[in-house]
């Protein structure tokens, strides 16, 4: 486990898988949102009590690493971490085809972004340690949009699933786009930060054990399996390392 110390402050930044509806007001109560995140800042926070470490949530649904640092500034360098973990990309791979651009356009300005957020946080921010997540996407089987194969019985009031209208098209482009993504995600990780987070190959060997919608259930969001997964890697990718 990742030890830390009293001037320590994790942030977590991203879209809506580290989002984890999130509060957005002082309410410790919901502050952090669900997901890998909390569980990874829970797990800290317990066994580096004694220090008492803070931890900060900056991610949005829906953003775009080009987005992401519209609010760089504001959400991350003004908060001064000294740990940033950074999971981002699906969304430059969906937008992209919304906005006819080339996969190879998409992974090119997603990695001139993602470059320039850690240029300007090292630069800001002396001896940050930086933890970069592998963003992914799973297309996942229409033929049943309920809730069957996630870990989760039909309890609630339906909620449609995200990707019930996505084309094949569509599908087929982003997941052309996140295999490129991925790549610079790598390549960028080990050259400037100091932990890259592989995720692909671990979520893709687990569902091949049950279901993908068991921890992806829409192709883009985890379940709680899912999130428990992220966790861990992030866990044993950080252990030792920062």
């Amino acid at each position: 486990m990742m030890k830390l110390h009293s001037y320590d402050t994790v942030l977590f930044s991203g879209d809506s898988i580290t989002h984890g509806n999130r509060g957005l007001c002082m309410d410790c109560n919901h502050i952090f949102g669900h997901g890998y995140q909390s569980i990874v800042a829970s797990k800290l926070a317990l066994e580096n009590a004694a220090e008492m470490p803070k931890f900060i949530n900056k991610a949005y649904s829906g953003f775009t690493m080009a987005r992401l640092l519209e609010k760089w500034q504001e959400d991350v360098i003004d908060n001064k971490p000294t740990v940033l973990s950074l999971l981002d990309g699906t969304n430059d791979c969906n937008h992209g085809f919304d906005e006819g651009k080339t996969v190879e356009e998409v992974a090119r300005e997603y990695a001139e972004n993602l470059n320039r957020a850690i240029d300007i946080t090292k630069e800001a921010l002396s001896g940050i340690r930086i933890v970069i997540l592998e963003p992914f996407y799973f297309p996942i089987d229409k033929t049943h949009l309920d809730y069957r194969y996630t870990p989760h019985p039909d309890c609630e009031p339906a909620f449609p699933r995200p990707d019930r209208n996505d084309t094949v098209e569509r599908c087929n482009y982003r997941v052309e786009a996140i295999g490129l993504v991925r790549k610079k995600a790598k390549e960028i990780a080990e050259s400037k930060a100091d932990v890259f987070v592989p995720l692909y190959d671990r979520i893709q060997r687990e569902a091949e054990k049950s279901r993908m919608e068991y921890f992806i259930w829409d192709g883009t969001h985890p379940t709680i399996a899912g999130h428990a997964l992220i966790a861990d890697e992030w866990l044993k990718a950080t252990d030792g390392r920062i």
